[in-house]
């Protein structure tokens, strides 16, 4: 029986939320007062406009580093984790003999990219491939450990899949081998539980993956041992690593989407029986036709990624125009290429071109769900 629409629906529903996330009201409700009439600038130190956005940036910072349990000093405020990435990386490595770096083929672009750019400059780099459920494992990771090893840089969740890797135990053998560790955990925060035990030395993250502003994120300086160096100059701001006028209402949006942590976390039990409803219904109805991707037993339940044999990807996405979705990372899209992740998971081109990933978040009703299973199984068996 053909869908029926509900007027009560907004259409195109949304469903894009790896990547980006709608700001939260509450989120805005702290922004708005540094926009106005609390507009200083934090640099300026001899009137009461600077004072008081100087006292909300520590504010932030402070609130900000005691969800990691690190002094405030740890937080280093960029304009989103491609920045942080780059600090991180590139920061570090400016410092160290060249040498041996451990990645992975699946990481986000804003990491392969500063890797492919390490190697031009001299440095070996081991890229481990996943296996077949997406998940990079730790054994791999020791086995790759070389003498003249320098780095171990690894995301906590897949963007693409939600693949979700065991850093705790990566910590640990990083640790073991005084390896430092850098993880991308833009799409963790929020969403799992983070055992402050067995922090990575650098964690990257971007405000808009958990209902802040875009270009804001930051950079956590777990361990204050290692040096790194600017990537961008200009300014002694942060401490002399990253030059620039601080953005302060961003910075406060920040600090409040970390406070919806706990309710986010709460949600996680609603996620996983929809992914559980959604995947059942698509298996059923659509059975042999697709290829799961996010089929890791412990990847995240608010991304479900899966690949249609034989249609064309742009007739797909033409088909689904009620539904806002894609196929991959958002970095990826206009260059119109497979996804990099999918292409490590073994797809052929055409296979990983005709993906669809369905990701959904804090402001995503039941009713929304229902409509985007049924309507996605409609459309796609109509093709």
């Amino acid at each position: 029986m053909p869908i029926q629409f509900t007027k009560a629906l907004n259409f195109p529903l949304y469903f894009d939320y790896a990547a980006t996330t709608p700001v939260h009201e509450h989120v805005l409700e702290a922004l708005l007062p540094y926009l106005k009439d609390n507009f200083g600038n934090s640099g300026s130190t001899h009137h009461l406009y600077g004072w008081k956005s100087a006292e909300a940036v520590e504010n932030a910072r402070k609130s900000i580093s005691s969800y990691f349990k690190l002094p405030p000093s740890s937080v280093v405020f960029t304009s989103g984790a491609t920045e942080s990435n780059n600090l991180a990386i590139q920061g570090l490595t400016s410092y160290l003999p060249i040498g041996h770096l451990i990645t992975s083929q699946i990481e986000h672009k804003a990491v392969l990219d500063v890797f492919k750019h390490l190697e031009q400059k001299g440095w070996e780099v081991t890229y481990l491939a996943p296996n077949n459920k997406g998940e990079i494992l730790p054994e791999d990771v020791q086995n790759s450990i070389r003498p003249t090893t320098q780095l171990i840089s690894l995301m906590w969740v897949n963007n693409e899949i939600g693949s979700v890797l065991e850093f705790t135990a990566i910590a640990k053998i990083a640790k073991k081998y005084q390896i430092p560790f850098h993880s991308d955990m833009t799409q963790g925060l929020g969403k799992l539980v983070l055992d402050t035990d067995y922090l990575p030395d650098l964690i990257s993250f971007s405000g808009h993956k958990i209902y802040a502003p875009k270009g804001i994120g930051g950079l956590i300086i777990q361990n204050n041992q290692l040096k790194l160096k600017p990537i961008i100059f200009g300014g002694n701001q942060e401490r002399g690593l990253r030059a620039g006028t601080l953005p302060t209402h961003l910075i406060v949006a920040l600090a409040a989407s970390f406070q919806l942590f706990p309710e986010m976390i709460a949600q996680q039990q609603i996620y996983e029986e929809w992914n559980k409803k959604i995947l059942l219904q698509i298996n059923s109805s659509l059975g042999d036709r697709i290829v799961m991707n996010s089929n890791s037993q412990s990847a995240l339940a608010q991304i479900i990624n899966f690949s249609i044999k034989e249609v064309d990807w742009e007739e797909l996405f033409s088909r689904t125009s009620k539904l806002a979705l894609s196929n991959g990372s958002a970095c990826n899209v206009k260059s119109q290429l497979p996804s990099h992740v999918l292409l490590a998971l073994g797809h052929k081109k055409e296979l990983a071109l005709s993906s669809i990933r369905f990701s959904f978040g804090s402001f995503t009703t039941e009713e929304e769900m229902d409509f985007a299973s049924n309507y996605l199984i409609e459309q796609i068996n109509k093709m």
